[in-house]
């Protein structure tokens, strides 16, 4: 086995995790800011269409990032067989904060 691809591969899951674990932290973000801006302009369609743009980048990033790393969160990822959220590493064992 050769070590150096080893801790290359590491370095590339980190490197996956942070990106996904970032895309997530932007786009939930996106999605307060649109939502309060909603509240006063309930009926703007640009507003409306952008948040439905990151609201479906939301979901799509926090699925890809849960199906390879675990719940984001104690209310996503469960599948019914198992309490995922405690059987694996809190998201501050996770060695990312």
């Amino acid at each position: 086995m050769n070590l150096s691809n080893s801790a290359t591969c590491g370095q590339c899951s980190r490197a996956d995790r942070l990106r996904l674990l970032n895309a997530v932290t932007q786009f939930g973000f996106a999605l307060s800011e649109i939502t309060l801006f909603l509240d006063t302009h309930p009926d703007d369609p640009d507003a409306l269409d952008y948040y439905r743009q990151m609201n479906r980048m939301y979901h799509k990033v926090s699925a890809e990032y849960e199906d390879k790393y675990g719940p984001l969160t104690q209310f996503c990822g469960q599948d019914g067989t198992i309490w995922k959220w405690a059987s694996q590493p809190w998201p501050w064992e996770r060695g990312f904060y």
